[in-house]
């Protein structure tokens, strides 16, 4: 027997039946009397006997993905840990300044770069990690007050499957929130929520993957074999003018002539190629003004999945945190990773990731600095860097048979944000960034190396300077207080 099903508005029930909903809710009987209030309508709107009538759920939209916490709130965030030495304990006072802010927080964000790996287990066989630490490691973001993270990134499988499993598993017995990886694409792709005392906490984090983004392009060219990942596919284009393009099409098209002298040849020119873009030997390229950047899409599918449980996950929390680990560059010339441009593909990404509910946008993996926008009432942070920095060198560096180590990183790998966005009445109306220093003048030992501290007055006043600065074109307004700086937030009528 097929059942019917049909919608009957809710004021229609609370009309016919004269009973009192909040009442009902206290007593918890509301649902029974819905149902038995649904068969009185059923039949007597004259339908058949078995019919249900289901009441019609109305949800306002933009309060579903309006931020709900209305008292006081202020959430702290920083960039990627990569700690393999203990330190979250440290007493050194300039270490102790920044981890106040953090534990301060109602709610502090950071993204665990690595594996935590329980050595001990007699079950685990996996490789070593690249980055990452043993399971000491959770003491470590206790102690800084770390409650939230991300788990996607380039380092996440350095343990392989079970390495990423288990990190997963520590963080749930820690009680520590995490999105971003997971046992398949269905659950690293999901928001998780947590609580705090004032509100619940909702995450998603993401890893942006392009064919250079990796040293390796196994994530890239091999997306079925690593289900466990929430992944951003975007693909770059290098800019070049019509001249230039138009040149290189006929270098290719020379290249293509000769395809007809291999048993295999490489797949023709598609036929409905546009003619102010070019696939060349693997590089794509397309007609702009700004020769030598760059420019991405991303992938559709990606963009519309991860929109779809960023708006789930703010309708299941009060406040929603999304999180990227991104390594893209806007410039061809410009070094992997250490570029303080803020590649398009991001900001396009933060701004619907905010129309879709999210109350913070925190960037993350490129290993420079870059602004801050407050969009629609809401900040987003494209690059904050990353906040402990522990890779270390492979070698023995004491060791006076062997030549002198390089560090791989640039000083201004070292430079640093702490931020925390204060709101109140469920608006955002103060963001502070707090900078550190990671080891900018390389005189650190090793032993200190990567730790963030409070910065010299001169360090702080020239990251500060550059943040603001580069913080300008999104319209932003930072000023310098007592060396932090500080963005006063006036809510528009636009803000939601």
């Amino acid at each position: 027997m097929e059942i019917a099903v049909k919608e009957v508005p809710m004021r229609k029930i609370k009309s016919r039946c004269g009973l009192r909903t909040q009442n009902l809710v206290a007593t918890g009987l509301l649902a029974a009397a819905l149902a038995v209030t649904s068969v009185t309508l059923a039949r007597a709107q004259g339908a058949a006997e078995g019919d249900v009538v289901l009441p019609q759920a109305r949800h306002d939209a933009a309060k579903e993905l309006a931020m709900k916490i209305t008292e006081p709130f202020t959430f702290a965030a920083v960039g990627d840990i990569m700690i393999r030495r203990p330190v979250g304990q440290l007493g050194d006072a300039g270490f102790q300044t920044l981890t106040k802010v953090m534990r301060a927080a109602d709610s502090t964000y950071a993204n665990m770069e690595g594996p935590i790996i329980d050595e001990s287990d007699p079950n685990y066989h996996g490789p070593g990690p690249v980055v990452g630490g043993s399971k000491t490691i959770i003491d470590d973001l206790k102690a800084m007050g770390i409650r939230v993270m991300t788990t996607a990134n380039n380092h996440t499988m350095d343990g392989g499957n079970e390495g990423m499993l288990r990190t997963n598993r520590l963080l749930d017995a820690a009680r520590i929130t995490h999105a971003g990886s997971g046992k398949d694409l269905t659950e690293a792709r999901q928001a998780q929520v947590g609580i705090t005392p004032k509100g619940t906490i909702g995450v998603v984090g993401m890893y942006s993957i392009d064919p250079s983004s990796n040293r390796s392009s196994r994530y890239y060219d091999a997306r079925d074999k690593w289900p466990g990942l929430n992944p951003l596919h975007v693909t770059p284009y290098n800019i070049v003018t019509a001249e230039q393009i138009a040149s290189l099409r006929k270098i290719r098209d020379a290249s293509y002539a000769h395809r007809s002298e291999v048993t295999v040849p490489v797949a023709p020119v598609p036929a409905n190629e546009k003619p102010d873009e070019l696939l060349l030997f693997g590089s794509r390229y397309k007609v702009g003004e700004n020769v030598g950047s760059l420019t991405y899409t991303i992938d559709r599918s990606d963009l519309d999945g991860i929109m779809r449980s960023i708006r789930v996950g703010k309708q299941n929390s009060d406040f929603m945190v999304v999180a990227i680990h991104a390594h893209q560059n806007s410039f061809s010339y410009q070094a992997y990773s250490h570029d303080n441009s803020t590649p398009d593909f991001l900001i396009e990404l933060a701004h619907k990731a905010i129309d879709n509910g999210a109350d913070v946008f925190v960037g993350h993996g490129v290993h420079s600095l870059r602004g801050v926008e407050i969009y629609k009432g809401k900040p987003i942070f494209y690059g904050v860097a990353s906040f402990i920095e522990h890779e270390g060198p492979a070698i023995e560096v004491t060791d006076p048979s062997r030549p002198p180590v390089a560090s791989p990183w640039q000083p201004d790998s070292k430079e640093v944000l702490l931020t925390t966005s204060r709101y109140e009445g469920g608006k955002l109306v103060e963001v502070r960034l707090y900078p550190a220093d990671l080891g900018i003048d390389g005189t650190r030992p090793l032993s200190k190396a990567g730790v963030p501290m409070t910065p010299s007055p001169e360090q702080a006043q020239r990251i500060l300077k550059l943040v603001q600065d580069l913080s300008r074109p999104f319209g932003t307004k930072i000023s310098i207080e007592d060396n932090v700086g500080v963005i006063h937030v006036v809510q528009s009528a636009t803000s939601q």
